[in-house]
């Protein structure tokens, strides 16, 4: 429920950020979609809300702004295989975002656990545009899971070293490992 209008709010709201570095136009947004409490299916409907209007914020700034590089992050709540993801990725079956995070998923990397599974629902996704101009571009994106940030011993062995479980507090950091990129610049 929205408190200054009271509709009915169909999914949480997504951070947008512009500005330049150095001389290049760059957009992030900043997402935590809905979670999958009652299920991955039950929920998905929510996510897919959250995936539209991320994709009417792309279609935005890409009018607007056509040479803003787009960084999209965060917890999606889904991982980069799933429908909402894959959706955001193409605009009639052509290709407008790229997410590194999948060729991740694909090596069993993730940023969380549940039920002795990983999922890699912290993402951070790119337009094309990094891609094709040399003078700023991805060196690397990837998973941040150090010793330090991991449970080390017990049935969660490996997990992240979570702050709270079932309302004991174990001083730990969070139920996910974070996720970065290291970006390069070329000057000429």
């Amino acid at each position: 429920m929205d408190h200054k209008t009271g509709a009915k709010r169909t999914t949480r709201d997504i951070l947008v950020v512009s500005g330049y570095l150095n001389q290049h136009h760059i957009t992030v947004l900043i997402n935590h979609w809905p979670s999958r409490r009652g299920g991955k299916m039950r929920s998905a409907p929510q996510r897919f809300k959250a995936a539209q209007l991320h994709r009417r914020i792309t279609d935005s700034v890409a009018r607007k702004h056509p040479q803003s590089k787009i960084i999209s992050m965060g917890d999606y709540n889904d991982d980069p295989k799933d429908k909402s993801i894959q959706w955001i990725m193409k605009k009639k079956e052509e290709k407008i975002l790229h997410n590194p995070m999948l060729a991740l998923a694909k090596k069993g990397i993730g940023s969380l656990a549940y039920n002795d599974r990983w999922h890699l629902f912290d993402q951070m996704i790119f337009s094309l545009n990094w891609y094709s101009d040399p003078s700023l571009f991805l060196l690397k994106t990837a998973v941040y899971s150090p010793a330090k940030l991991r449970t080390l011993r017990g049935r969660y062995q490996g997990y992240p070293f979570r702050t709270q479980t079932k309302g004991n507090t174990l001083e730990g950091y969070s139920d996910h490992f974070p996720v970065y990129t290291i970006l390069g610049e070329r000057k000429d």
